[in-house]
C-alpha cells in the first residue's frame, strides 16, 4: 500500500506540487520578490524590487511603445519559404510551421506605422522567441521594406530588437541579409531621417552586426546580452570575460551604445527624443539687446584671468547645459572603443528650437593628470575626440545647429594616447567641424587650451566668457619652456595674448559675454542668463544665412589668419625696424664701452 501511494501520491501533495509551480510564477526568479500584486511587472514585465527585465512578446512591446489603435501592420503577407531545402532531424519548414503555432507570428518580425504620442514613425519589432528572432530571407526583407517606407514617407524609423544566432537553414541567403539591410540604412541616412534602435536581452548575432548597430541612437535595457558573439561563444574563447560582463552597462562604458533606459520609461524617452529630432522652426527671437560687445572691459591682469578661469568654484559645462536647455537628452560614446566622460554630447532645445551640444566638462571622475600649476584639469582622450566628431556628424545628419562649450587645458598626452590615436582623431574633428553642413556655435567657459580647445571651436561663431582664458600652450608650460622659470607666468601670459579682450581685438572670438563682477562663480545664474541671451541672438543671425554662405565665411575667416598680406607685410616692416634700431642701439652702446 505504500508503495502504491509512493508511486500514486494523493491530491494532497498534487495540490502542494500546483501551489509551488503557481509561486515560482509569481515570484521574481532574481530576488523573489512578490509579483502578483505589481502593475509594474504586469504591464511591462519588471521586478519593481531588482529590476530585472524579462522578455516580452513583439505585440506587448508594441503596446508598450506605441499609442493605443494606431499601428497599421505592413508586409504582412510576406512569408518563411525553405530557400535551400534544409533537412536535419526535424526539417525547416516544421520548426516554422511549430513556432508560427507557439508564438501566433508568421515570422520573427512585425513592422508597420503607428505613432508615439502623436508623432507618426515606422516601427520594426523584431521577437527572439520566433527562431531565436534570427534573420532570414523574410526578416532582412521586411526590415528593408520598413527602412525604405520611413524614407518614402519622410518620417523616423524605430527599432525594437531581441534576437540571436544565425537562420542557419537558409544558408548564405541568411548571412546577405546584413548587407541588404545595411544598404537600406544608408540610404536613410542620405535622406537625412532618423533611425533609432532598442536592444532588448539578447541581442547578438547578425542583426546586431548590420541595420542594428547602424542607427543613430542605440538605446538598450539594463543587463541586456550585447554583442557579436553569444554568451556561451565569449566563455568559450575569452577567459577573463567575466572580468567585463556581455551586457548593456559594459556596452555604454565601451562607447558602443547611447543609453540605457527601462522598458517603463522608453516610450517618454522617445517621444522627447523625436520631438528633438523633428524639424526646427527658426523662431529665435530678433529683438535682443546687444550690449555685449559695447561694455569697457578693465585691465584686469592676464594672470589674475588664468586664476579665475580655472577657479574651483567656476561653473562648469554641465550646470549651463542645464540653465540653458530643456529636454536634454544625452548621448555616449564614439562608436569605437570607450565613452570619455570629459565630453558631454546630447540634444537640447533653447527658445524653442533644438541644437547638439557638444560640451568638454572638467570632473573628479574625468581622466585627469596634474598639471604644472596643480589646477584641476580635463583632459580630451582620443575618444572624446571622436564622441564629438559623432555628434558633429549627427548634427548634420539632424539637421540642427551645433553648439560647443570650451573648458580643457588641452589633450590628454602619453604613449597609450597616441596609440589610440590622438593626432588622428584631432585632425578628423578639426575637418569634420570645419566642413560640416549646419550652423555651429563655440563658446569658451573657462580654459580654451591647445588643439582641444581649436578643434572645438572652429565654428561661425565664436563666443567667449570674458574670464576665459585662450591659448595654445599651459602658460605654466609656456614660461618654463621660454624663460626657464615657471613663476614667470605673468610674463609668458601677457605675451600670450590669451584673454578674451585680446582674442577679440585679434578678430579671433566674435563676441564676449560679460561676468559678474569677481567672476563666473560669484552669481553662476546670471553668467547662465547672459550666455543663454547672447546665444539666443547669435543662433537667429547665423540660421538665418544660407549654410553654402556660412561655410564660405568660416572658410575665409581661418583662411586669412595669418595672411601673407599688406597688413601682414606692414606689420613685418614695423617690427623689422623695431628690431634694426635696437641692433644699431647695441652695436652703439658696445663701441662706446
Amino acid at each position: 500500500m505504500n508503495k502504491v501511494t509512493d508511486l500514486f501520491p494523493d491530491k494532497e501533495p498534487k495540490k502542494e506540487k500546483q501551489i509551488v509551480l503557481e509561486n515560482l510564477l509569481e515570484l521574481c526568479l532574481h530576488c523573489d520578490f512578490k509579483l502578483n500584486n505589481s502593475k509594474t511587472y504586469q504591464r511591462y514585465r519588471i521586478c519593481p524590487k531588482c529590476n530585472y527585465h524579462y522578455s516580452i512578446s513583439a505585440r506587448r512591446r508594441l503596446a508598450s511603445l506605441i499609442d493605443k489603435n494606431s499601428f497599421n501592420e505592413t508586409s504582412k503577407w510576406i512569408q518563411s519559404l525553405d530557400p535551400i531545402e534544409f533537412s536535419p532531424k526535424v526539417s525547416y519548414r516544421v520548426r516554422l510551421i511549430q513556432d508560427k503555432i507557439r508564438t501566433g507570428l508568421s515570422e520573427a518580425i512585425i513592422t508597420g506605422t503607428c505613432k508615439i504620442d502623436e508623432k507618426e514613425v515606422v516601427m520594426i519589432v523584431i521577437d527572439s522567441s520566433f527562431l531565436g528572432g534570427s534573420m532570414g530571407i523574410v526578416v532582412g526583407e521586411k526590415v528593408t521594406l520598413a527602412l525604405e517606407l520611413a524614407k518614402r514617407k519622410k518620417i523616423p524609423c524605430i527599432c525594437a530588437v531581441s534576437s540571436s544566432g544565425t537562420r542557419l537553414q537558409e544558408g548564405v541567403f541568411s548571412l546577405l541579409q546584413m548587407a541588404k539591410t545595411s544598404f537600406a540604412v544608408g540610404s536613410l541616412k542620405e535622406a537625412n531621417i532618423p533611425f533609432i534602435t532598442i536592444l532588448s536581452n539578447p541581442t547578438t548575432g547578425q542583426i546586431f552586426s548590420s541595420f542594428a548597430s547602424l542607427s543613430d541612437i542605440i538605446i538598450s535595457e539594463p543587463n541586456a546580452q550585447l554583442g557579436f558573439s553569444s554568451l556561451g561563444e565569449i566563455k568559450e574563447f575569452d577567459k577573463i570575460s567575466n572580468n567585463h560582463p556581455h551586457t548593456s552597462e559594459t556596452f555604454l562604458k565601451f562607447g558602443q551604445i547611447d543609453k540605457i533606459l527601462n522598458r517603463d520609461k522608453m516610450k517618454s524617452n522617445i517621444s522627447s527624443l523625436l520631438d528633438l529630432l523633428s524639424p526646427n522652426q527658426n523662431t529665435y527671437p530678433n529683438n535682443l539687446i546687444k550690449k555685449y560687445s559695447k561694455k569697457k572691459y578693465y585691465n584686469t591682469s592676464p594672470e589674475k584671468i588664468i586664476k579665475l578661469s580655472r577657479h574651483k568654484n567656476r561653473p562648469k559645462s554641465d550646470y549651463y547645459i542645464e540653465e540653458i536647455f530643456t529636454n536634454f537628452f544625452e548621448i555616449h560614446g564614439d562608436r569605437v572603443s570607450y565613452d570619455d566622460t570629459s565630453i558631454i554630447t546630447g540634444i537640447g532645445k533653447v527658445s524653442g528650437n533644438s541644437v547638439m551640444i557638444i560640451a568638454q566638462k572638467k570632473s573628479e571622475k574625468n581622466i585627469r593628470r596634474q598639471s604644472s600649476s596643480g589646477s584641476q584639469s580635463g583632459e580630451i582622450t582620443p575618444s572624446g575626440f571622436r564622441k564629438a566628431t559623432r555628434a558633429i556628424k549627427l548634427a548634420e545628419l539632424f539637421k540642427i545647429p551645433i553648439v560647443s562649450f570650451v573648458d580643457t587645458p588641452g589633450p590628454a598626452l602619453g604613449m597609450e594616447m597616441e596609440k589610440l590615436g590622438l593626432s588622428t582623431s584631432i585632425s578628423n574633428m578639426i575637418d569634420q567641424i570645419g566642413r560640416v553642413n549646419t550652423p555651429s556655435i563655440s563658446i569658451i567657459i573657462g580654459e580654451g587650451g591647445s588643439e582641444a580647445a581649436l578643434a572645438f571651436s572652429i565654428t561661425d561663431k565664436v563666443l567667449m566668457l570674458e574670464n576665459a582664458i585662450y591659448t595654445p600652450i599651459i602658460p605654466e608650460k609656456g614660461a618654463k619652456t621660454e624663460m626657464k622659470d615657471m613663476s614667470k607666468i605673468s610674463e609668458i601670459a601677457q605675451s600670450l595674448k590669451l584673454t578674451a579682450s585680446d582674442c577679440l581685438n585679434a578678430g579671433i572670438i566674435d563676441h564676449v559675454v560679460s561676468e559678474p563682477n569677481n567672476g563666473a562663480h560669484i552669481n553662476p545664474s546670471k553668467t547662465a542668463k547672459l550666455i543663454k541671451s547672447l546665444l539666443v541672438n547669435q543662433l537667429f543671425e547665423i540660421n538665418k544665412v544660407h549654410i553654402k554662405t556660412l561655410k564660405n565665411r568660416r572658410n575665409k575667416k581661418y583662411r586669412n589668419i595669418g595672411e601673407y598680406g599688406s597688413k601682414f607685410l606692414e606689420t613685418v616692416k614695423t617690427e623689422s625696424k623695431i628690431f634694426q634700431a635696437g641692433i644699431k642701439a647695441s652695436l652703439k652702446a658696445l663701441r662706446e664701452n
